[in-house]
């Protein structure tokens, strides 16, 4: 799952639309609708507030691939 699905998914389960979300996540709607739609990939701060205002652990929104390959030698 990528951090859009998430964000959205877990958004439809409070029952709240992008304008709720982005107000008590101190965003603008369109930030959300960005996010939600792939255009935009928001900051560590962005989806920290975004989890709070969810109320959700910041981990239930975010995926962390295991990059390790890349810097073995």
């Amino acid at each position: 799952m990528t951090i859009k699905y998430n964000i959205c998914e877990k958004r439809h389960e409070k029952k709240m639309t992008q304008k709720q979300l982005a107000m008590r996540a101190g965003i603008s709607t369109a930030m959300v609708s960005f996010i939600e739609n792939n255009k935009r990939q928001p900051t560590f701060f962005v989806v920290a507030s975004i989890a709070k205002a969810l109320n959700v652990k910041f981990d239930e929104l975010v995926v962390i691939k295991d990059n390790y390959h890349y810097f073995r030698q």
